[in-house]
């Protein structure tokens, strides 16, 4: 059950009319909601004339139901207030992404034992980050390949783990010692595999680098970079594999 306290500092429901950053598709929707029920991220739920507010959480991702269930709130009264509303304006943050949709046809019912908030299945959803693409972790096995060409102090081709991406960049492990990588520089003509055999062509500015440490002790570079130019081709053909992966996740067992 979400706990009665102030919104967090900053986030008003007024906040947000970048209408560039909406999102559309239902099913980027669903991971994006799916991502906050996963890591148990606090909402702020808005009703009336927005001075109004719960704190929920989300309890299931249910798309095909046309259905969002979010937690109630600590006061009964609230609650009540919302529920004669008849609709939610909810933001949260999310790895300090802001993240706002609408909730109608508010209504309270039971799941799984409790009772709950039903609201319909949010049409557009709002997204603000300073890359405009939704980023996807990439899978552990068959894992997304980044192959860097020969550039001033590297000999050869490097083969390098992406970590995460988007349609605007991407995240990449350097399992090299010493790192070739530091933030700033361009990395021209860079290949990326797909693990169905297809590839894109891009060239990467590396925009930040830090040490991360692995489950075993290892320490790796890890470098957040961003695509210079990538023609729309490509960017489809990234966004056709992001798509895949959210439909993949959608479909695991356990997943609402």
């Amino acid at each position: 059950m979400a706990n009665q306290s102030r919104p967090p500092e900053g986030i008003t429901p007024a906040a947000f009319d970048q209408s560039k950053y909406l999102v559309h598709s239902r099913l980027e929707i669903a991971a994006i909601l799916g991502a906050l029920r996963k890591a148990g991220s606090m909402v702020t739920a808005y009703f009336g004339s927005g001075n109004d507010f719960v704190l929920t959480c989300i309890v299931a991702v249910r798309p095909e139901q046309d259905e969002l269930i979010a937690d109630l709130g600590s006061s009964a009264a609230a609650n009540e207030h919302a529920l004669q509303a008849g609709a939610f304006t909810c933001v949260a943050l999310h790895e300090r992404v802001t993240i706002r949709f609408v909730g109608n046809s508010l209504r309270k019912t039971r799941f799984e034992g409790r009772d709950v908030f039903s609201m319909q299945f949010p049409a557009t959803l709002l997204r603000l980050q300073r890359r405009e693409a939704f980023r996807v972790l990439t899978p552990l096995i068959r894992p997304l390949k980044c192959i860097v060409q020969s550039q001033d102090g590297a000999p050869k081709p490097t083969e390098l783990t992406i970590v995460d991406i988007s349609c605007g960049g991407v995240a990449i492990l350097d399992t090299c010692s010493p790192s070739h990588l530091e933030a700033g520089i361009l990395l021209r003509g860079c290949r990326i595999l797909f693990p169905d055999g297809g590839e894109v062509s891009a060239d990467i500015k590396v925009k930040s680098t830090f040490e991360i440490t692995l489950r075993n002790g290892t320490k790796r570079l890890r470098a957040g970079c961003e695509f210079v130019a990538m023609p729309g081709r490509d960017q489809a053909q990234i966004q056709r594999y992001i798509s895949k992966l959210q439909r993949e996740d959608m479909g695991r067992p356990g997943r609402r």
